[in-house]
């Protein structure tokens, strides 16, 4: 009896320090598996960040060059449209002193970027790097700019912008005229 006693306590013990070991054991491979599945969303977020990193630029650089064309300052923003064709644009900002700046945007192929320059200071914003290809086309009152990226597709970029004051008037001219003409 004493025998069998002291059998069955060393089976309890062995028991419970199976049980521990166990224990040990599962919450191992519990934290192996969060590990793992902490770096595998880590992945996913990263490559959802790369993927919409195009979107994120082409917004930027239209935000960017939207406020520099209507920054405090400015009074009036209107397209240069003899200066203008599939390869670049141009545009004039008037400020508040109806001191006149005329910039133009190009496509500088051999640096793959997106540009605005101003002649008189010689610098230049970049707006877009890695650009493939840039087509523009200048109306009275737009500037549409289509950007072909290396591997990221097209896009578009449309700036309003206002007329140009001669032209306004022209306009407004010509329409008081048709009226004239309708009335009589």
């Amino acid at each position: 009896m004493f025998m069998t006693g002291m059998l069955s306590r060393n089976l309890q013990l062995r028991a419970k320090g199976f049980m521990l070991a166990e224990a040990l054991f599962s919450l191992f491979v519990t934290i192996l598996v969060l590990f793992i599945l902490q770096n595998l969303l880590m992945s996913i977020k990263r490559a959802n960040l790369d993927q919409n990193h195009h979107v994120n630029e082409v917004a930027y650089a239209y935000v960017q060059l939207n406020r520099f064309m209507r920054d405090k300052d400015t009074k009036l923003v209107y397209p240069v449209r003899d200066d203008a064709n599939s390869s670049f644009t141009a545009f004039t900002k008037v400020d508040k002193n109806k001191k006149e700046k005329i910039y133009r945007i190009t496509h500088y192929a051999k640096k793959h970027v997106l540009k605005v320059s101003n002649s008189e200071t010689g610098g230049y914003m970049p707006l877009i790097f890695n650009i493939q290809k840039a087509e523009f086309k200048t109306t009275k009152d737009q500037i549409i700019i289509r950007v072909t990226e290396y591997d990221k597709g097209k896009s578009d970029l449309i700036f309003q912008l206002d007329e140009k004051p001669e032209e306004r008037d022209a306009d407004e001219k010509e329409k008081k005229q048709n009226k004239r003409k309708r009335a009589l």
